[in-house]
């Protein structure tokens, strides 16, 4: 992954969870995406040999972005894209010193 182009890193990404919100006029609770942080990124493409190894995954629903690395980023956090909400379904890392970070991002259809 020390190939990629740090000037390709030109989309902005938040990460964070969800939260249950009051609504204030009518008291009813609803769960809303509370960001975290917020990251550069940039599209990541497989090769048809890294998609035939990748098992899992579907790719209507999954997006691959490429990060810095960045140990914050974990399963455990949500994404949030163009208003479009993901779920971190992985993180395959690279520690090296300017390295980056592939992150598989699945759709989220509602909190539930």
């Amino acid at each position: 992954m020390k190939q990629y182009n740090l000037s390709r890193l030109d989309k902005r990404v938040q990460f964070g969870t969800v939260k249950s919100v009051q609504n204030l006029i009518n008291g009813t609770t609803k769960q809303q995406f509370v960001p975290l942080f917020t990251v550069w990124y940039g599209e990541f493409m497989l090769t048809v040999n890294n998609t035939i190894s990748l098992t899992g995954t579907t790719a209507t629903t999954d997006e691959l972005i490429a990060v810095r690395h960045d140990e914050r980023i974990t399963t455990a956090l949500l994404a949030l894209i163009d208003g479009v909400e993901y779920k971190v379904a992985g993180v395959s890392s690279d520690s090296e010193l300017n390295a980056y970070d592939v992150v598989t991002l699945t759709k989220v259809n509602g909190h539930g």
